[in-house]
């Protein structure tokens, strides 16, 4: 019998031991989630039903072979079916999609001959037992496995002080904010139109204030057939300017056919991994400083039904969106006078507000991590950040690099933690491939 430890129990840890769950008969699992949440994680953990995936039905499978698997839960779990006639273009909620996961592991926690273990608690070191790989958890007990796999995902926000201030990542779904106040929320993306859309399912009638460098919105999903584009056509020896300049030339060339840009950022999906590790160190660093909004922007994008809440808020003048530069925040008894400078405007602007919901994330340098596995790996010398310091150093197989630049053993890593090498490994479609793949690798280890 093998048997394994994931640390975390959010979405990559939860996919992680469905397929070696499902995959032998042979195999126990034991996950650690200090918030004893299992399948919540950061995306999932709202309890709002108008918290929508940003991803189709259709594509929300946990298992790559399997397209309709979650489609085929959403209309036949009991909860999930009195929700809505679920269709493949449908944008599920993401409570539901909790349930989903949970689902995931329930034949494995049978009373008889469990397979899954879950244990509500933090690891605190990281080691190794001989050869095999041992954690020791925040009460002090100590547990050894074939092989420990890192599912730690994105990483929560750092606490921003402040009687005024909410954190996005901190709330469930709602905030307990008068609904009279008016609202800075710092950052445009995702977060921010949650928590808009949070504050108007409360009937918040206060105004709202998006403010972030470059003010960009997140783009509405529109039917779209992803463009086919064939691996020879991307000139990634050619480096990023070239990469900007076909990417263009196709979106015009679409545009001419009448159809959308939405078709060649898709297209381009199968083939992020490859354009991320054939750019040079430098040219990623660009990519990051300048680009990364505008890709986010157009590669995330909002379920047409919040889209249409966020536009209509915008045209009643109750959310405004503002590109700017943050020079103070500073409280004023009970208000709070936040200073900013026009993204292309001169001088300084106050702005007077009730409550702050910080929807900026966490710190972008992966070293400065809180969770403490991640330390314990770091500082221990088994893992390391990779050069653009996003997330731990890994193989192509997944495999920890230690603090030297071998592979550590039987350590290995799956989902965000893994995104400064593979890029787009933040989303479903591209976690369930990730651990399928590390999951015929450790039953063969």
């Amino acid at each position: 019998m093998k048997s394994f430890i994931i640390i975390g129990g959010g979405a990559s840890g939860v996919l992680m031991a469905a397929q070696l769950l499902g995959r032998s008969s042979e195999t126990t699992v034991r996950i650690f989630e200090r918030s004893g949440n299992i399948g919540a994680g950061i995306a999932y953990s709202t309890i709002n039903p108008n918290h929508l995936l940003n991803v189709r039905a259709s594509n929300m499978s946990a298992f790559p072979g399997d397209h309709n698997h979650f489609l085929n839960w959403l209309q036949t779990n009991p909860e999930a079916a009195k929700a809505g006639n679920w269709q493949p273009q449908s944008f599920a909620p993401r409570c539901l999609y909790r349930l989903y996961l949970n689902d995931l592991l329930k034949p494995y926690q049978e009373r008889e001959n469990p397979r899954l273990f879950i244990e509500h608690a933090e690891v605190a070191s990281v080691a190794f037992e001989g050869s095999r790989p041992q954690i020791t958890s925040s009460a002090g007990q100590n547990f050894i496995a074939d092989a420990i796999i890192v599912a730690t995902g994105n990483e929560a926000a750092i606490s921003t002080s402040g009687n005024f201030v909410t954190e996005y990542w901190s709330s469930n779904g709602y905030f307990e904010i008068s609904p009279e106040n008016s609202v800075a929320i710092l950052g445009t993306g995702l977060s921010m139109v949650d928590s808009v859309i949070s504050l108007l399912d409360r009937g918040h009638q206060g105004k709202i204030h998006a403010i972030s460098r470059r003010g960009l919105l997140p783009a509405r999903h529109e039917p779209s057939e992803a463009l086919t584009i064939d691996a020879d056509q991307l000139p990634i020896a050619d480096g990023l300017p070239a990469l900007i300049h076909l990417v263009r030339t196709l979106i015009t060339q679409q545009h001419k056919d009448g159809k959308s840009w939405r078709s060649v950022i898709d297209g381009l999906r199968p083939h992020t991994k490859a354009i991320w590790s054939g750019l040079p160190l430098r040219q990623r660093q660009s990519f990051l400083r300048h680009l990364r909004p505008w890709w986010d922007v157009h590669r995330h994008r909002m379920a047409p039904a919040i889209a249409d809440r966020i536009k209509a808020a915008e045209q009643s003048g109750q959310l405004t969106i503002t590109a700017a530069h943050l020079t103070s925040v500073k409280s004023k008894g009970e208000h709070i006078v936040i200073r900013y400078r026009n993204r292309r405007g001169e001088g300084l602007h106050e702005l007077d507000v009730r409550s702050i919901i910080d929807c900026r994330g966490g710190s972008s340098r992966f070293s400065t991590t809180r969770n403490a596995a991640l330390i314990s790996l770091l500082e221990g010398g088994l893992a390391k950040p990779d050069a653009l310091d996003l997330s731990l150093d890994v193989t192509a197989d997944l495999q920890v690099l230690n603090a030297r630049g071998e592979p550590s053993g039987s350590i290995f890593a799956v989902g965000p933690v893994t995104k400064g090498i593979f890029w787009e490994v933040t989303a479903v479609p591209d976690i369930r491939v990730q651990t399928e793949k590390l999951s015929k690798i450790l039953l063969e280890f």
